[in-house]
């Protein structure tokens, strides 16, 4: 990528809940619209599907997950193979990395109804998956302890001088290796791993995470990606404190530990977009995610109006579009939680898909392979189809026959005037990177979100994986239709002639709750004025829980409470429970029969630091559902796969369930939008969210409180009725 030392610092559901939430003042730098009409400028499914390819071309190393015809194998040789090339050239620089799979993890945490309902979760899930293989390998561990991260492959001016297939290129030279004082890179990868254990539940990835995050804060210093006198990425604007932060929230998030807590409500004012350089606004959102303060959202004022909008007014020449997408992506992210609008996001992206023109320019699409009006001749080597400058000369359009570099973002126009050319030598409007697609992959997943349009495409030139999740590739219907690959590891005895099966969960359905997937984990003030560990989680059906407790301190014991709301608060407290030698305490817990929707689980003693709740375990969970699952056993060791399917159609209410509180879906003992949500995602996504489903799925008290126009079916009409009740557009729910 050809940044040099003048570049500028970087600064709900279904059309039913189209409705904005809060509108943002104060206008950005705009530029006058021209409109036009693109006939696919609202297909999100489609448009979220073709941003993550350009992740498939960037593929470096062992690239077997690709799906892409034209890529294969490359850089094999490097001290450590794998992650993403840059951009249009084939460096590695470890901070717009990081940001890009960090934010791509974000995406997928926000909003993963729109992965699953359009069939793309297992692919972004293939991507996130290689970022963090590469992080986790680039990061030398003695024990806990990290000694050294390799935060760059391949350096700038000397990468620049080839251009070519990365498969061609070779052996590249410089690896560098930190040993501390580059934490804006290293915690980067940190939040990468944190984010993608939330997703996806690699231990792996929370215990390099870990590591990382306390290998950043030993030496807070930063990197400043440079090389023969040239500087790609310039880190000094914010330095390290805001990735930091960022990745302080997501453990946080992880683990339910305080000092995480403690960094993330120190995260540093927000005065850019989410950005490869700056990610304060994102630790702002997840300040008020995680630790309900949103207070910080105060540079999102910039995110208004109608034109054109680049959040960094003197960043237009380098990149406009990606400052553009992040702007919207973040802006859907506050509006799924009622501090911004998707309306505003909406009407950006007509810019970016062709339905709108920027200033007196004609209206274009900036994504490639998108639409007729898209580029065809981005600045990027391995889609370029030249094999050299010599090859190349004089020409600024691809080589006849060159593949499409599908879904990747240009960098789009220069000026308030729309200026763009699309010129495979133009680096500043026409390059493609990493950070670029980040925020389209996010502003494409919210979107869909809240609007539900368009269909995936079953075929794409150059692609030879077509990521669907169903059986039905068209996303969208009222009927969903799930498939699902299950495999289960079958050992057969050969002195007995029997066989035994090890499933998870266990056969007497016990289910692990980590952190991550508790309704809440925090700390409180206790009455003695010392800070208690708490985690908040649904039983599900469960007759006991176990609560585990790993002591931090040099104390032997805890004691605390469990607690659950059925009218009244019940508890059964314990005192003095004895760690054992590993210092984990358990404590055992029988869940009533009258228990309400959710259980608290409370440490009084270690406070705060002291203590760590590290999971649940709840034994004899119902088993939920109507997944029917087919073992084969044979009398050798082997590996099956088992094809689940479940459909559904509706979702109907227990009709001889007492409804607790009309509107409250999600049993929180309260009424507004997040119900509203619920209810859809209910809807859409019955294999995470139907009832029975662990830990997400809805209760049947839920399901009875979620019928407000009481037509026996929890339907669309529900979700719309409770958000026109809490936006006060009507004076009350229809019951």
């Amino acid at each position: 990528m050809f940044f040099n030392s003048k570049k500028v610092k970087s600064v709900l559901l279904s059309s039913v809940l189209a409705v904005s939430a809060v509108a943002a003042p104060v206008s950005a730098t705009v530029a006058p619209s021209l409109t036009a009409v693109a006939a696919d400028s609202d297909n999100y499914a489609r448009l979220l599907q073709y941003s993550l390819y350009f992740y498939d071309a960037n593929m470096c190393g062992d690239i077997s997950g690709c799906g892409l015809s034209w890529r294969g194998n490359c850089h094999t040789s490097d001290a450590v193979p794998g992650g993403f090339h840059d951009a249009g050239d084939h460096a590695m620089f470890g901070q717009p990395q990081g940001y890009a799979a960090s934010t791509l993890g974000w995406a997928y945490f926000e909003f993963p109804d729109a992965f699953d309902e359009t069939g793309q979760t297992e692919h972004l899930k293939m991507i996130t998956n290689h970022f963090c293989e590469f992080f986790r390998n680039a990061t030398e561990l003695n024990g806990n302890t990290v000694s050294r991260v390799l935060i760059e492959k391949g350096e700038g001016n000397v990468d620049h001088e080839y251009w070519g297939p990365p498969e061609a290129q070779g052996d590249r030279g410089r690896m560098l290796w930190s040993t501390g004082g580059a934490a804006n890179v290293t915690a980067e990868y940190a939040a990468a791993l944190a984010v993608n254990y939330l997703n996806f539940k690699n231990p792996e990835d929370l215990k390099y995470a870990e590591a990382l995050y306390d290998f950043s804060t030993k030496d807070r210093g930063f990197h400043t990606a440079s090389g023969g006198g040239e500087t790609f990425y310039d880190a000094h604007w914010t330095g390290s404190d805001d990735e930091i932060a960022w990745a302080a929230g997501w453990l946080y998030k992880a683990t339910g530990n305080s000092k995480y807590l403690s960094e993330l409500q120190n995260a540093p004012t927000a005065y850019s977009a989410h950005s490869w350089e700056s990610v304060q606004l994102g630790a702002q959102m997840l300040k008020g995610e995680f630790a309900n303060d949103w207070s910080g959202l105060g540079y999102m004022s910039k995110f208004s109006g109608d034109g054109y909008c680049i959040a960094e007014p003197e960043a237009w020449q380098w990149g406009s579009a990606r400052y553009n997408c992040s702007a919207q992506f973040t802006t859907l992210v506050a509006a799924k939680h009622n501090h911004g609008s998707s309306t505003w996001a909406k009407g950006q992206m007509d810019y970016i898909l062709g339905a709108k023109g920027v200033g007196s320019a004609p209206a274009r699409c900036f994504v490639v392979g998108f639409d007729s009006t898209s580029p065809v001749n981005v600045h990027h080597r391995a889609a370029s189809g030249y094999n050299g400058y010599g090859e190349m000369g004089d020409s600024t359009v691809a080589k006849a026959g060159s593949p499409v570099l599908v879904g990747a973002l240009a960098g789009g126009p220069a000026d308030t005037n729309g200026t763009y050319s699309d010129s495979i030598k133009d680096y500043k409007c026409n390059e493609v990177a990493l950070d670029y697609n980040a925020g389209l992959v996010g502003a494409a997943a919210g979107l869909y979100h809240f609007y539900k349009t368009g269909k995936i495409d079953t075929q794409i030139t150059g692609v030879t994986k077509i990521y669907t999740g169903s059986s039905n590739p068209n996303p969208g219907s009222s009927t969903s239709t799930t498939t699902t690959t299950v495999t289960t590891s079958t050992t057969s005895s050969s002195n007995g002639g029997g066989t035994t099966s090890t499933t998870t969960p266990p056969s007497g359905g016990d289910v692990v709750l980590l952190p991550a997937d508790m309704v809440k984990v925090g700390t409180e003030e206790g009455s003695d004025g010392g800070i208690n560990n708490f985690v908040e989680f649904k039983p599900n059906g469960a007759k006991s829980a176990t609560l585990y407790v790993k002591i931090n301190s040099s104390d032997t014991e805890i004691s605390g409470e469990f607690g659950t709301w059925t009218g009244e608060w019940l508890e059964d407290k314990f005192e003095a429970v004895k760690a054992g030698s590993d210092k984990v305490a358990t404590v055992d817990y029988t869940i009533p029969s009258n228990v309400g929707s959710t259980v608290k689980a409370i440490v009084w003693w270690p406070h705060g630091d002291a203590a760590t709740i590290e999971k649940i375990v709840l034994h004899g969970t119902s088993s939920g559902g109507t997944t029917t699952t087919t073992k084969t056993t044979t009398t050798t060791t082997t590996t099956t796969t088992t094809s689940t399917t479940t459909t559904s159609t509706t979702t109907k209410p227990n009709q001889d369930i007492t409804v607790s509180l009309w509107g409250d879906a999600n049993c929180d003992n309260q009424v507004n939008l997040a119900d509203a949500v619920y209810i859809m995602q209910v809807i859409s996504n019955p294999d995470k969210y139907g009832e029975g489903s662990v830990p997400y799925g809805i209760t049947a008290q839920g399901k009875a409180n979620a019928d407000v126009d009481k037509s026996k079916d929890i339907t669309n009409k529900d979700a719309l009725y409770i958000q026109k009740y809490k936006l006060n557009l009507i004076p009350s729910l229809p019951v």
